[in-house]
């Protein structure tokens, strides 16, 4: 934790601005509890619902802005702290009628996805200043990176020229480290570099799992599922970790790493386990075998997967443990 709180202050004196962190997806697999050590060196969290929210809430007392979409549940409870989004009037209304006195507006700067376009974007200035209320935050999203940030500073800049929508204004994620001399408006969402995967931060989360069964196993014998078996004797180590915990089956040649050399996966994840090619190796039951170790571990992964480092991370959910150090 002392590293990921590093890590925001050396992308705060990049970018000079306020720092939102982006702790959606249980904190994009470090889990939600993230939040309470690191909330003294933030201005404010972001998640992607109302569930989220709540969950934080427990760990963390600060602003908590809310994801557009199903603003329902905040029709139907009052937080203070949590800030949902609204992309239109009927929205607006809805968590005004609940009491919110903060709320943001999502606006659409060209990733059709979701927020207001230049009609509802009119209508709720128009209602805001009936209401006398002004937006807690105003931001869009990139749909590019930095290929995008441009042309979508222009748009998100002409669409909130109203003086009411000019409040903590914010359009960069983690890619605002990578734009020098762009006009970053008034705050920072970030999220994967917070965690490590920029060049200027430092990887928060190492994932192991347990060696719990040696095996030495012959020639021409069958490993795990299916129909793999040995081209010659090893030692086999099988490992507590399987596509349930994050750790997927592909047709690419996966590793873990052990007293720093990586071993070979050996046929298929099972669901719990899997097993790996440990010969000459002094391991012992009950040492860690790493998933990942380091940065370049999560990258290969994602490469091997045919995905990106984001869904490699959201991966390692449910039982498992995660130890904060």
């Amino acid at each position: 934790m002392s590293r990921m709180r590093h890590n925001i202050r050396r992308i705060r004196c990049k970018t000079r601005n306020g720092f939102c962190a982006v702790v959606k997806s249980d904190a994009y697999g470090h889990g939600i509890a993230t939040a309470g050590f690191i909330a003294q060196a933030v201005d404010c969290f972001m998640v992607a619902n109302a569930g989220e929210a709540f969950e934080l809430l427990a760990v963390a007392d600060k602003p908590t802005l809310v994801l557009g979409g199903d603003i329902s549940p905040f029709t139907r409870v009052y937080e203070p702290q949590i800030v949902p989004t609204v992309c239109d009037v009927k929205q607006l209304n809805g968590v005004m009628s609940a009491g919110y006195k903060k709320f943001s507006v999502a606006v659409n700067t060209g990733m059709n996805r979701l927020g207001a376009d230049e009609k509802s974007l009119s209508d709720i200035v128009s209602r805001c200043k009936e209401l006398d209320v002004m937006p807690y935050s105003v931001y869009s999203h990139l749909y590019g990176g930095i290929s995008s940030a441009s042309g979508q500073a222009a748009e998100f800049e002409r669409l909130t020229a109203e003086p009411i929508l000019r409040a903590k204004r914010h359009l960069y994620c983690s890619c605002a480290l990578d734009l020098p001399g762009f006009d970053l408006f008034d705050m920072t969402r970030c999220g994967i570099a917070m965690y490590g995967y920029s060049d200027y931060t430092d990887v928060c989360m190492s994932v192991r799992a347990k060696i719990v069964a040696l095996n030495r196993v012959g020639r021409g014998e069958h490993i795990g599922y299916g129909d793999y078996t040995l081209d010659r004797d090893a030692l086999i180590a099988t490992v507590a970790c399987g596509y349930a915990d994050g750790l997927r089956r592909c047709d690419k040649q996966l590793f873990l790493t052990v007293r720093g050399k990586k071993c070979p996966i050996i046929g298929m994840p099972c669901m719990d386990l899997c097993m790996i090619d440990v010969t000459g190796l002094d391991c012992r039951v009950g040492e860690y075998a790493y998933l990942i170790a380091c940065k370049s571990d999560a990258e290969y992964l994602a490469k091997c997967y045919g995905t990106i480092i984001y869904e490699v991370l959201t991966g390692f959910n449910g039982r498992t443990e995660r130890i904060y150090m």
